[in-house]
């Protein structure tokens, strides 16, 4: 059917609007616009900076819709119809790109999709304000990874026969490419993780000398972690020294893990010393491969048979016998790892090497240097990295090629399970998706977890499974609620619907929290004698007591306090956290920890709370589903102080009702209003409390009365609300 003169004159102007009358990226945003750019997905809608999908065994596909808006001043948008505007969608969703013959990673290209006008059952627009409303639906996406998508919109001329134009949506106003990540759905469940530094594992002084925990003592000790996922701080060779001073520039006297001389070998501190390999048994286990021998003389692991470690060190030299034991401890720690159900990552480091790394001399252009040649040091704010050698990342093809194989190479030949992207939020995002594509491409089911220690607005954007939740200053010096909650609600203001967070208390880059607790305990109890009175039931180490009730507090809340449709926590612990660890892991400097307070009261209740605690949570589906009520102070029916952080995790099938007291020193009481459950009636049953736990029977009951709790100083309790009547 030939179009009608209005037709005719209509699509004319949308032409002479979209194409004529400005330029590529000057369009005046007045008479023409368009944006508002989003995806929804299985229900639930993001905006373009960033938008989550997760796919597994239980859940093969998601299903995507995306809308975009135009405005076009010019003409009536309830008279356009379909056909007048054409609009097509790009995207690379599920095509994470292919290893090439020559062995380089080729992304994928990417596809167009048609979109339709979003009209009702007559053909008349259906509006957003004034806007037309595009949409492409029934997108599948059944691949993990990190991807993109835009829109280009097209006005033919009907005066002329030519071939379509196409404006991109980022050229008509200030938008940017749509990102979509896709992740594996076993990261949704929650997982804990456990940060290890290997080195710091099984450590001992002897004579003086620092004698390094190995690949193996982390293997042995994987049992009593508890923790689903093990991140390994970098296990790399580590660089001391500077190639152009010649200066040894190591921080502290061990150096940092973080100035990594070589991505492609193992710490030697962290290997067995071949005297003690018993290279037979490796052999029978199957932990050797014929891939690790490739760049020496022997071809077959089975020539090694009836050789002992100091022997195939004579055929294959030591450093070379090194590194092949060392692949075989960690992929005989890994396979422990599957066997008790956890997983393994690995820390990636993107941004720097150490001063002595070769590529400093082989690929120079592979580094910022400063107005001398020489490599820059790494400074972020006040901090400066004088041991590492800057990367030139951005837009450095080069050198991005050689980063995005080293994850590959260790997730192949060590079995890994993901990869923990140091200082994420510095790396360029279009490199950060060609990253997690590289990786899924090899793991599907990998974790990309990204150290997003910075201000939430930067890390908004980060396109991996897992980033950080700031709480390691909080929890630390968390004396009342409101700031918590605001915290949090900033986060689920700010981040994608879904994101899961790694809630820590402390880390590697703090002190630790319980060391700092119990010197603050300590003075109080030192100056306030009605605290010293409250906590006389507490025994001698009445603040080392407190402190370790602050640390089981702040992990239930770590594990708790999240919201599944906002931001949902993932508790993380440093290695020691669980028994309340206060030496400092300090990797840089030959500080021992003492693992052996696990052992002992009060510390060996601690350790037997965790196990509780995290083998509960997992049973608790609303952390994983449900929606979260905070209880501020003027709701609660309590506690005008604010010291008593409350809410509820809740959803059609059931409640949790956390209840927290910060007050060191006092009593509170709490009634929180739960009106908004819509219940009849309920009773409260306790399923975990923290004065139990550590053996303080005074506070064990919680003093439930009617829906009213008295809480004692710094106790936690985890309740599950039932209907009644």
């Amino acid at each position: 059917m030939t179009p009608g003169t209005d037709t005719l004159a209509r699509r004319a102007v949308l032409h002479e609007q979209l194409h004529r009358r400005f330029a590529p990226r000057q369009y005046d945003n007045w008479v023409v616009w368009a944006g508002n750019l989003r995806a929804t997905i299985d229900g639930v809608t993001a905006s373009a900076t960033l938008a989550r999908a997760w796919i597994g065994p239980d859940h093969p596909q998601a299903s995507a819709t995306v809308q975009v808006e135009l405005f076009v001043a010019a003409v009536d948008p309830l008279t356009v119809r379909q056909g007048d505007v054409q609009a097509r969608l790009w995207t690379d969703a599920n095509q994470r790109g292919t290893l090439t013959s020559a062995g380089t990673w080729a992304d994928g290209v990417g596809r167009y999709l048609p979109m339709r006008l979003v009209t009702d059952h007559q053909g008349v627009p259906v509006l957003a304000g004034q806007n037309l409303v595009f949409a492409v639906d029934g997108l599948v996406l059944h691949q993990t990874g990190a991807f993109a998508y835009t829109v280009e919109f097209s006005a033919s001329d009907p005066a002329a026969e030519q071939i379509r134009p196409w404006v991109g949506l980022n050229e008509m106003a200030d938008n940017r490419d749509g990102v979509i990540v896709v992740s594996p759905t076993w990261v949704r469940q929650l997982p804990t993780v456990t940060e290890v530094c290997a080195r710091k594992v099984g450590a001992r002084v002897v004579d003086g000398r620092f004698v390094s925990g190995t690949l193996r003592q982390v293997t042995a000790a994987l049992p009593d972690m508890p923790a689903d996922v093990v991140y390994l701080l970098p296990f790399f060779t580590p660089g001391c020294g500077d190639l152009h001073s010649g200066q040894d520039v190591r921080k502290g006297e061990l150096g940092s893990v973080y100035a990594v001389q070589d991505f492609h070998a193992i710490d030697p501190a962290l290997v067995t010393p071949l005297e003690q390999v018993d290279l037979p048994a490796l052999l029978q286990a199957g932990l050797l491969v014929d891939d690790d021998l490739a760049d020496t003389e022997v071809t077959s692991v089975a020539a090694l048979a009836g050789h002992s470690a100091r022997e195939a060190a004579g055929r294959l030299g030591c450093e070379a016998m090194t590194q092949l034991v060392g692949r075989a401890e960690l992929r005989q720690l890994t396979r422990r790892a599957h066997a008790l159900g956890k997983r393994v990552i690995f820390d990636l480091v993107l941004m720097q090497t150490s001063r002595d790394n070769p590529l400093i001399e082989t690929h120079p252009e592979f580094y910022l240097l400063d107005a001398n040649g020489v490599p820059r040091i790494h400074q972020i704010a006040w901090l400066v990295y004088s041991d590492v050698a800057l990367f030139d990342l951005v837009h450095n093809q080069p050198l991005q090629a050689y980063l995005l194989e080293i994850a590959p190479y260790w997730l192949s030949l060590g079995e890994l399970d993901g990869v923990r992207i140091d200082a994420s939020q510095t790396v360029d995002r279009p490199f950060l998706r060609r990253l997690k594509n590289r990786i899924q491409a090899v793991r599907p089911d990998a974790l990309v977890l990204g150290e997003t220690l910075c201000p939430l607005e930067q890390a908004v954007d980060v396109p991996v499974d897992m980033v950080y939740a700031l709480l390691v200053d909080y929890h630390r010096d968390m004396e009342h609620a409101q700031p918590l909650i605001e915290f949090l609600e900033e986060m689920h203001r700010r981040y994608a619907p879904g994101t899961v967070a790694l809630a820590y208390f402390e880390n590697h880059d703090s002190p630790r929290a319980t060391r700092i607790w119990r010197d603050r305990f300590a003075a109080r109890l030192a100056s306030d004698q009605q605290a010293a009175w409250r906590w006389r039931h507490a025994g001698r180490d009445a603040a080392l007591c407190m402190a370790l009730l602050k640390n089981a507090q702040a992990s239930l809340i770590d594990l708790s306090a999240g919201l599944a449709t906002g931001v949902n926590l993932a508790a993380g612990l440093e290695f020691g956290s669980w028994w309340g660890e206060m030496v400092r892991t300090d990797f840089e400097n030959p500080t021992r920890l003492e693992p052996e307070a696990a052992a002992h009261p009060p510390q060996q209740w601690l350790v037997r709370a965790y196990e509780r605690l995290f083998g509960l949570a997992a049973a608790w589906p609303e952390l994983r589903r449900g929606r979260v009520y905070y209880h501020r102070h003027t709701l609660a029916g309590g506690d005008p102080e604010d010291r008593v952080l409350a809410y509820t995790r809740f959803d059609e099938g059931g409640a949790l009702l956390f209840l927290h007291n910060l007050d060191p020193a006092q009593v509170h009481a709490v009634a929180p209003n739960l009106e908004y459950l819509g219940w009849a009636g309920m009773t409260a049953e306790t399923l975990f409390d923290t004065y139990a736990e550590l053996g303080l029977a005074v506070g064990a009951a919680g003093g439930a009365a009617a829906g009213s709790w008295a809480l004692h100083p710094l106790q936690s309790l985890a309740l599950r609300l039932r209907r009644s009547g």
